[in-house]
């Protein structure tokens, strides 16, 4: 008899922190004006969540985002740390903070090292300050280059900076600028998104569905082409690093491994569910304190959804998609034909690629491969 082979899955652990100081006008994430007692009940049922945990793994990856993490204090960070290390089993390989480059302190960087985080994702969205007016962004750039300044100072090697382009009123040579300055700081990892105009947000309020699609186009393949040349290699379409540093928690998430997410808001995906916590900070911790947790939109992942998601997420990686090891790749032979017909994706053995013209039209190929399974 043969033993069947046990495939390890990575389990990664993500915290959501709901607070920000002044909302921006394009975040649609789940958020909340940030008071003392709200911050006080939060790190306290937070606290309360973690030690509930209850699984034989160790985490492979923690990450910290918002909101923005950067509103907590050295003290809440020592509690949720505290805690923390109570149920690791190793040190994680990387655990990563997102921070407001306007929150960065010394006090705090500190806090966030001896806890352990050895990643920080900069919220730079741009170094122009008309840009970051129109983002409704409350820094200016020489916050953006204190912050950096101190986050090297206290020893991160690990950076990551979060770029927006297709601002309202953004030029091509804005976009150059913004590339160009992040390039000489020399992040370790730059994460490049298109601003999309969400539903609800004061910017689409103010502005309808402001995107243009031609110039949206063009400014993705002057990101793509910029870094690209200047030795940051893309893993995934929006994310670019220098060598070795591809974020760790971000591939395993598009791999389709297990997370825990905790904070209000927070998804999971775990112990075959997937589903989010109540977006709201006073139903979230009343459910901690009564130990009834309140999830919504629950999804049981069978084979077939997971199947089907590796697909998509897989196809947004540079990597690719093993096609012959997945349970759906024969009902979407004819699709994959098509698509190589019209040079959106490349086949190198059983392994499937989107070309640069397929990425950008991702969104539209995951619409079609759902409407097939």
């Amino acid at each position: 008899m043969h033993l069947q082979e046990q495939v390890y899955v990575p389990l990664g652990l993500y915290v959501h922190v709901p607070f920000c100081g002044i909302p921006c006008s394009y975040c649609a994430f789940y958020k909340e004006r940030l008071t003392p007692t709200a911050l006080e009940r939060y790190t306290r049922c937070l606290c309360a969540e973690i030690r509930s945990i209850d699984d034989d793994r160790a985490f492979d990856t923690i990450y910290f985002g918002g909101g923005n993490p950067g509103v907590l204090g050295p003290e809440q960070i020592g509690q949720i740390a505290e805690n923390i290390h109570q149920k690791l089993r190793q040190s994680p390989s990387e655990w990563t903070v997102e921070c407001s480059p306007n929150t960065v302190s010394e006090a705090k960087l500190r806090a966030w090292k001896s806890a352990g985080v050895n990643r920080l994702s900069l919220g730079v969205q741009s170094f122009d300050e008309r840009t970051l007016g129109a983002l409704g962004r409350k820094q200016n750039p020489s916050q953006i280059f204190q912050a950096y300044e101190l986050i090297r100072q206290m020893g991160y090697r690990n950076v990551n900076f979060d770029l927006i382009f297709s601002a309202p009123g953004q030029t091509a040579a804005q976009l150059l600028a913004d590339l160009t300055t992040a390039i000489f700081l020399a992040p370790e990892h730059i994460s490049t998104y298109c601003l999309t105009y969400e539903d609800g947000t004061p910017l689409s309020q103010k502005m309808g569905n402001g995107a243009e699609e031609g110039r949206d186009r063009d400014f993705y393949e002057m990101v793509c082409d910029f870094l690209g040349s200047r030795g940051y290699e893309q893993y995934e379409i929006s994310n670019f690093c220098q060598r070795s540093y591809a974020s760790v928690h971000n591939k395993n998430t598009w791999r389709m491994a297990d997370w825990i997410g905790l904070g209000p808001s927070a998804s999971s995906q775990y112990r075959g569910k997937r589903y989010s916590q109540i977006s709201s900070v006073g139903r979230w911790a009343a459910g901690v304190e009564n130990h009834s947790p309140e999830w919504s939109d629950i999804v049981n992942l069978d084979k077939k959804t997971l199947a089907i998601d590796k697909i998509i997420f897989g196809l947004r990686m540079n990597e690719g998609v093993d096609i012959a090891r997945n349970p759906c790749g024969d009902q979407l032979k004819s699709l994959f034909q098509n698509l190589q017909n019209e040079a959106l994706l490349i086949r190198d053995g059983p392994i499937i690629r989107l070309t640069r013209r397929g990425r950008l039209l991702c969104d539209a190929i995951a619409r079609e491969i759902f409407n097939i399974l």
